[in-house]
């Protein structure tokens, strides 16, 4: 989404953009592990973008990194043939797992890591804390910038208003990411659960997002045997009526979810987690988000327009449901504070200018 947001705006500016589009047919890859036809589909796609390197030589790369080795590898030969056709180089990492990735690595291995960076005239990363990640950079604190990402919703019908809540009505929550075990998603079931069942409260959740496998997954050894566990736990604890499920939500789908949702729940401790962009939603729909304070979402939550809970803490998480459920006028103030924090800080034109700045920083 943000790549696209970007592409868009760089065409409504009269930039010349050609996309090497690196989309994989394949959708039963582990998320961050090797995969041996992933690779030689990158390779196959790098033979192809050869003649487009050519073509527009001496322009600008941009290219989103990534956190691990095949992905490297990719980047690796990209980066080079920018080199070698005497390209800029602005490369954007999401995610702030950079600097495990590089210290689990072989010395060859972060030899070719540091050569390949340090080709980049900027590295842009989503914020001051992860600039560290880059510290084997020559000349990382000037050459790695910090830029805040925005919204790239199209969709958006937010207001300047924040949400309100009439007790007698259904409290509504929203799930919206891939369904990966350590974003959070079964520590939102079972809270639920437990406000129905224990605490007899009238709440509805809604899940969005495609069940994808983690390497760092320890419940399921594949996304099918999730999927399947997932709907079994709601029909075993009768949550029919209280839970449903979308494998994605898109458009104004996704918009009348978000106006509906009182709360937004993104429990992560993800280990390729970086700055949610549904954090970011939900702030700009008012549905008060309930996160864990990791990696880059206490930047974009505050006390003041969210709450915090321990990873794997489903508890936690109904107690935080059932505070702002018995008390309206904190949710409210909750709910505004969010809207306010997002059109100050997180709007898309915010985070696209501040990329034209680069970006034309560098072509200078």
């Amino acid at each position: 989404m943000m790549f696209d947001a970007l592409i868009d705006f760089l065409l409504a500016n009269n930039f010349n953009v050609n996309v090497i589009d690196l989309t994989s047919k394949y959708t039963n890859i582990q998320v961050g592990k090797f995969s041996l036809k992933r690779v030689l589909e990158y390779f196959s796609i790098i033979i192809g973008s050869i003649k487009s390197f050519y073509i527009c030589r001496g322009g600008l790369l941009y290219i989103t990194t990534a956190q691990t080795k095949s992905g490297f590898l990719r980047d690796l030969v990209f980066i080079n043939l920018a080199a070698l056709f005497k390209y800029k180089i602005l490369l954007q990492q999401f995610g702030s797992n950079f600097d495990s990735f590089y210290t689990s690595l072989s010395p060859i291995m972060k030899y070719l890591v540091r050569n390949t960076f340090n080709k980049g005239d900027y590295i842009v990363v989503e914020g001051e804390l992860t600039k560290n990640q880059f510290s084997m950079i020559d000349n990382y604190t000037s050459k790695v910038l910090p830029i805040t990402n925005g919204l790239p919703e199209k969709n958006l019908r937010n207001s300047n208003k924040g949400k309100t809540y009439n007790t007698s009505n259904t409290f509504n929550l929203i799930f919206l990411s891939y369904m990966i075990e350590s974003k959070g998603y079964w520590d939102v079931l079972k809270a639920v659960q437990i406000l129905v069942r224990q605490q007899n409260k009238n709440v509805h959740c809604i899940f969005a997002g495609a069940f994808k496998h983690s390497i760092d997954a320890t419940m399921h050894s594949n996304e099918l045997e999730a999927a399947a566990d997932f709907n079994q736990y709601i029909i075993e604890h009768k949550l029919e009526q209280h839970v449903t499920y979308y494998e994605g939500l898109m458009g104004d789908a996704k918009a009348n979810a978000f106006l509906k949702s009182h709360v937004f729940l993104l429990p992560s401790y993800f280990k390729f987690e970086g700055q949610p962009v549904s954090v970011l939603e939900a702030m700009a729909y008012g549905a008060v988000p309930i996160v864990t304070n990791y990696r880059m979402i206490p930047n974009m939550v505050t006390i003041d327009s969210g709450m915090f809970v321990d990873p794997k803490s489903p508890e936690q998480i109904a107690d935080r449901i059932l505070y702002l459920m018995d008390n309206k006028h904190d949710y409210e103030k909750f709910s505004q504070s969010c809207v306010d924090r997002f059109m100050a800080n997180y709007t898309l034109d915010k985070y696209s200018m501040n990329m034209l700045k680069v970006i034309n920083d560098i072509m200078a």
